[in-house]
């Protein structure tokens, strides 16, 4: 079952337990998902469908950063809970012992900045944070 499957599956038995924050969750990832699938005429792929998730994922962390400055203790626990329901969703992602290990097999410490990124984001897409990745590479290359 991919990662689109099972939130339509959470989402109808959300809203047999009635439960709202769960419900207005996946009512907004879903959303995401038809959207896409009107706008480009096709399913999002799973790598599309993590990247989205991540985006949500940083977006929900912002949010309880702010509530935290603000003090708003009400909306760090909605938005730790939204988080909780958004990662579920997340497959593990990889720790940054395990990107540098899979970077030097691929021998990035021998390419340009440049040529690292591009072969480091795009086999790494969806398995481990962006984020994370670029700063493994930039360590790598002693930058």
């Amino acid at each position: 079952m991919n990662i689109q499957e099972k939130v339509s599956k959470d989402f109808i038995q959300a809203r047999k337990n009635r439960d709202t924050l769960k419900i207005n969750v996946l009512r907004i990832i879903k959303s995401h998902f038809d959207t896409y699938k009107i706008d480009h005429q096709k399913e999002m792929t799973e790598e599309e469908t993590i990247n989205y998730l991540l985006k949500e994922q940083k977006q929900t962390n912002e949010a309880i950063e702010f509530a935290e400055k603000a003090n708003r203790e009400d909306l760090v626990k909605e938005n730790r809970e939204k988080l909780a329901i958004i990662t579920s969703y997340l497959p593990k992602m990889m720790t940054k012992e395990e990107i540098q290990d899979y970077l030097i097999l691929k021998d990035v410490p021998s390419l340009s900045m440049k040529d690292a990124m591009k072969l480091a984001i795009g086999e790494l897409n969806g398995k481990a944070e962006k984020k994370m990745i670029s700063q493994v590479v930039k360590e790598l290359l002693g930058k």
